[in-house]
């Protein structure tokens, strides 16, 4: 669990945790990474290099320990399945935190194992809408898109500005949202496909909305890039043998 809070690095001593006026963190822009103290009966103290930036107390360690933690009492490792459900955390100094009561679990019988293959390309393509209904107009812009495209499957439609991390790839955005007051608005629109050449077809249809689309789009930027999938599985462990070895440098 030491590795666990320490895998984020800056992570633990206030970055990706602040929050101004909830969660203050003083210093944020000279961030100090974090130092592991660990016990010979695996009780750690998490600190800072002194002088550096940030803050470690039990808020940012409670938040990192749970981390991405499915379950509490089983958290799986490839080397232990660790139990925190009675961990303690208690802090010790100014930027010093002890972590004690880590249980152990014997390791899974399974490992997971990640299989990266191809599959496909990703197009993207931006344009901008400024002033008096620059709104609207970005969501006539995603339109027209859509049914110059609709053969090529569903466009990821994003209106920066107003409605994007909650967007979605079905383009329900369209009718489940009423037009608004934006008044800066960059629309982004994305499209997976196998075909390389198919997916081009939106980098060209974005760079045509400047003359092809509503008034005033600006800024347009396109990108081509290919995709790689992920398949994942469990293999038994005894399948997967460790190894390892030393290489020394030249001369050593």
């Amino acid at each position: 669990m030491a590795g666990h809070l320490l895998e984020c690095g800056s992570q633990i001593s206030g970055g990706y945790y602040a929050d101004p006026g909830v969660k203050d963190v003083p210093g944020l822009a000279n961030l100090g990474y974090p130092i592991a103290e660990l016990d010979a009966d695996g009780h750690c103290v998490i600190s800072k290099p002194p002088g550096t930036g940030g803050r470690i107390d039990v808020h940012t360690v409670k938040e990192q320990l749970l981390y991405e933690v499915h379950d509490p009492s089983a958290y799986l490792t490839p080397d232990v399945v660790a139990d925190i459900s009675e961990a303690d955390v208690v802090e010790v100094g100014p930027d010093r935190v002890k972590l004690s009561g880590v249980r152990g679990h014997p390791r899974p019988a399974s490992l997971k194992v990640n299989l990266c293959h191809e599959t496909g390309w990703l197009a993207e393509g931006e344009i901008s809408y400024a002033g008096v209904r620059a709104e609207a107009r970005a969501r006539l812009a995603a339109e027209v898109l859509q049914q110059r495209l609709e053969d090529l499957g569903p466009l990821r439609v994003d209106l920066i500005g107003v409605a994007s991390i909650f967007g979605d790839d079905a383009g329900r955005w369209l009718g489940a949202q009423k037009p608004g007051e934006g008044r800066d608005v960059r629309l982004r629109v994305a499209l997976k496909h196998t075909d390389r050449a198919a997916a081009e077809r939106l980098l060209r249809e974005v760079t045509a909305l400047y003359c092809c689309g509503p008034a005033g789009g600006g800024g347009v930027r396109t990108a081509l890039r290919p995709r790689l999938g992920t398949v994942s599985c469990l293999v038994p462990r005894e399948s997967v043998p460790a190894r390892h070895r030393f290489i020394e440098a030249a001369g050593s």
